[in-house]
């Protein structure tokens, strides 16, 4: 009796593992979060909402931001062209650790400068608006998490 009752409990613990794990990558990313401060998340997930991203978009609210989400980690570059707003890019590890920051502002010109990392890869790249990472104390090397929902 006490064996199939162990039994029982490792298939039902199992189940509700399964089943979380399964929630979450079932869920929406909404937010990220560094420390107290969240940005609610429009996801860049495809070739074509990659390659458009905030482009002619007139702003940006305070608590929002763009992350670009890639199936693995790669060596992402991006440049302002055809932006009207300046911006924080924030490239991120697998682990949602902070690799680099650059502060990124719109290019009027036809040659415009490429921000990105030459040697680090990325799994996500957070875009807000400029000047947040310095305000909130967000650089290299720190954390951010994900807030999920349905």
């Amino acid at each position: 009796m006490k064996k199939w009752f162990i039994v029982l409990l490792g298939i039902i613990f199992v189940s509700i593992i399964i089943y979380l794990i399964e929630e979450v990558e079932n869920s929406e990313i909404n937010e990220i979060c560094f420390e107290e401060n969240c940005f609610s998340l429009e996801i860049s997930d495809t070739p074509e909402k990659r390659a458009r991203g905030l482009m002619f978009r007139e702003n940006l609210c305070d608590d929002c931001g763009m992350l670009f989400v890639y199936d693995e980690e790669i060596n992402s570059k991006f440049w302002m062209k055809n932006m009207l707003i300046p911006l924080d890019i924030i490239w991120l590890d697998s682990d949602l650790k902070v690799i680099h920051v650059a502060n990124a502002v719109p290019c009027v010109m036809e040659e415009c400068e490429i921000y990105g990392l030459e040697l680090e890869k990325s799994r996500y790249v957070l875009e807000v608006n400029f000047g947040v990472s310095e305000r909130i104390g967000l650089g290299e090397g720190s954390d951010l998490e994900f807030v999920y929902g349905n």
